[in-house]
């Protein structure tokens, strides 16, 4: 299935088309090159022509991946063998992104491991639909992570068959924080405390399945989130999104966020359930669509 029609539940088709138009993609030789728009003017700035960039480009390339020990930063193992790796890359020698601290998330293209092409248009998606669909106060504290550029190789003896660039972030994963979202940040798009979803009987089920209650009560907190965004026109696929990040603390070089993703849940394939039932409580009613809301 194309990647356009794959996000039709998500966006509407006048943004889609829109989208189509910003992204830039540069097909050379047996590759395929999908850019952000200002990433791809800055590329223009800086080389006489694509050629110049793609050999430097692949130069970088083939000396991360022959050394790829000594920039991964996946912090867990590849146990259901995905063949997708995170490398933390400085960007010394291409000279067009942002942010010179980057993350490579490349992928084998195993069907296990995912669409890097989706979660590159996705982002783009969302990103436009935080500006107009949120209040300035929410888009101050929630975010998406950037992403700079796809690529895609056809050649079969490329080891990495797709590369997503992206700024490296700081921060935590909400699975880290105890006390889950902040009170200010529950204020805003109308999320329980930790504390008041303890009280409430409709998650007693939820409560018995974690004896630790942590894990179940994040992901309770990350479902009313997603009602509030789907409530302004913005349909979030599943309860962990890595891209999401929360604006934890701020000053002038130092923007702290935590990420999205209260702890992975192991008991596929179960989970799109859970995260069905789950968001269904959380409204109190069902909501009409939502069966489309929750899924992984």
């Amino acid at each position: 299935m194309d990647i356009i029609s794959m996000l039709t539940t998500s966006t509407s088709a006048t943004r889609l088309s829109e989208l189509q138009t910003m992204i830039k993609t540069v097909a050379h030789q047996c590759y395929t090159f999908e850019f952000e728009p200002t990433v791809y003017h800055q590329l223009v700035q800086n080389y006489p022509s694509f050629a110049h960039f793609f050999d430097r480009f692949q130069q970088l390339h083939q000396s991360i991946w022959l050394h790829k020990e000594n920039y991964d930063i996946n912090p867990y193992q590849d146990t259901a063998h995905k063949g997708v790796y995170l490398l933390s890359v400085q960007d010394t020698d291409l000279g067009i992104f942002p942010y010179g601290d980057l993350v490579w998330k490349c992928s084998q293209g195993k069907l296990q491991g995912g669409n890097l092409r989706h979660q590159f248009y996705r982002s783009q998606v969302l990103i436009s639909e935080f500006a107009t669909k949120l209040s300035a106060r929410e888009q101050e504290m929630l975010q998406v992570c950037p992403v700079y550029l796809y690529m895609q190789s056809q050649r079969e003896q490329d080891f990495c068959k797709q590369i997503l660039v992206m700024p490296r972030v700081k921060g935590k994963t909400l699975g880290e924080i105890p006390t889950g979202f902040t009170a200010e940040f529950c204020q805003v798009f109308q999320i329980p405390s930790l504390e008041e979803i303890q009280q409430r009987s409709r998650f007693r089920l939820h409560r018995w399945l974690d004896p630790h209650k942590q894990r179940q009560l994040l992901k309770i907190q990350t479902a009313y989130l997603f009602r509030h965004l789907w409530q302004k026109g913005i349909k979030i696929l599943s309860l962990n999104q890595k891209n999401i990040l929360l604006n934890s603390a701020s000053s002038s070089d130092d923007v702290r966020y935590t990420i999205i993703d209260p702890v992975a849940d192991y008991f596929a394939p179960i989970t799109p359930l859970y995260n069905l039932s789950t968001t269904a409580l959380s409204t109190g009613q069902k909501m009409k669509g939502v069966e489309k809301l929750i899924c992984e």
